[in-house]
């Protein structure tokens, strides 16, 4: 059960490089916003596997593996970031500005829960 984080934080880092070098629709993101928070999701998981899972159990270069992916993903999200408009096109700015300020509130809450 323990192993969970980080298998999570796999998914999360193999989600951030999808979108950061996917030009298909379904991976793509459609502004900085969404690549912008895709990141931090990301940063987040890597961040709570590290504190979660058990690392005397599994080779720590196993940890290397996700934070590479994320730092592929950064890469990507600086090769994209002039191409991409910082709203999402067709989406009103006050529903944009929402989504960011909801993901920060729950980022607080899971930081709250975390160092307690």
């Amino acid at each position: 059960m323990e192993y969970i984080s980080g298998f999570v934080a796999f998914a999360f880092a193999a989600a951030f490089v999808a979108s950061a070098f996917s030009h298909r629709p379904s991976f793509a993101p459609r502004s900085r916003l969404e690549l912008v928070l895709t990141g931090l999701d990301a940063a987040a998981a890597l961040v709570l596997a590290r504190a979660m899972m058990p690392w005397g159990e599994v080779s720590p270069l196993l940890w290397l593996v996700p934070v590479a992916a994320v730092a592929a993903g950064a890469f990507g999200t600086v090769l994209r970031w002039a191409h991409l408009p910082g709203l999402r096109v067709g989406r009103a700015r006050w529903r944009s500005v929402l989504y960011g300020v909801l993901h920060l509130a729950m980022y607080a809450v899971v930081l709250f829960l975390f160092v307690g």
